[in-house]
């Protein structure tokens, strides 16, 4: 095992060996946020685990990989305690395929939620009544960015200034305002087969649909993908418009919860692995 992670080409081709659309752009962002571990069998890159840390007080772990033909013995375990003696005593948040929730829970996870995958390859006219007409959503400007960083805080529970900035200079952004006050933002950015949107980050679920909308709108013809969390009320509402589930993880934590304040929350996560 090591935590030198520059070998891009062999964390591309593990991706790719679990069917994994992660780009080596991809791969580069998460690195750029955050810490990695790999497992080497003499040249070739068997395994990865990355985590991402927000303060003092939490982390979020994700792109955990064992290659199909060393899956079963031990080497997940070994990086997962790899990962979680550098997390330290953080809160650590993760999601779990079906597959990973034993070994997790035998570290110390517990089960608090669900996210579910949406995406599709879409009709360049599939959004063309996507839009709300008069809906106060407007493109985000730098000069927001302040008031976006704050509201991801209050609902992530932790700062991540790093992460929005990033998703803010390789992607888009979007705000929901009312009388000169955000209300709500949400990001789209290049990922995996075409662009994923989130985080999403509103105080209610109409207005969360009505930044969604927006970059539907946008981004109508292009493969889109959005997790959303299972409390968002979303799901049937994306399948409707196009967007079916393909897939869910369940969120597992180990620590206490990060206290959040405000009046926003998360309806999608900015990516599995980062929350």
């Amino acid at each position: 095992m090591t935590d030198n992670i520059g070998d891009l080409d062999g964390a591309l081709g593990l991706s790719q060996a679990v069917g994994w659309p992660y780009r080596r752009d991809d791969w580069n962002l998460a690195l750029s946020l955050g810490h990695g571990l790999l497992g080497q069998q003499g040249d070739d890159i068997v395994g990865s685990a990355l985590w991402w840390t927000y303060g003092a007080t939490l982390a979020t772990c994700g792109i955990i990989i064992v290659s199909p033909d060393r899956q079963g013995l031990g080497l997940g375990r070994t990086l997962m305690r790899g990962m979680m003696d550098a997390i330290g005593d953080r809160t650590a948040l993760l999601n779990s395929t079906l597959e990973g929730r034993r070994l997790y829970e035998s570290i110390g996870f517990s089960e608090i939620g669900t996210v579910h995958q949406h995406q599709a390859q879409t009709l360049p006219d599939a959004f063309q009544n996507a839009a709300i007409k008069n809906a106060p959503v407007r493109r985000a400007t730098p000069g927001d960015l302040p008031d976006i960083l704050q509201m991801d805080q209050d609902a992530f529970g932790a700062e991540r200034t790093r992460l929005i900035e990033m998703f803010s200079l390789v992607g888009v952004g979007a705000v929901m305002e009312r009388d000169g006050v955000i209300q709500g933002f949400a990001l789209c950015r290049r990922f995996g087969h075409g662009h994923a949107i989130g985080p999403v980050i509103a105080r209610t679920a109409d207005d969360a649909k009505a930044l969604i909308r927006y970059f539907l709108a946008m981004k109508a013809g292009e493969f889109l993908r959005i997790d959303v969390t299972g409390d968002s009320g979303l799901g049937d509402w994306l399948a409707a418009l196009g967007l079916p589930e393909v897939g869910d993880v369940t969120t597992m934590i180990r620590g206490q919860a990060p206290h959040l304040t405000g009046q926003g929350r998360i309806f999608a996560l900015a990516s599995q692995s980062f929350g």
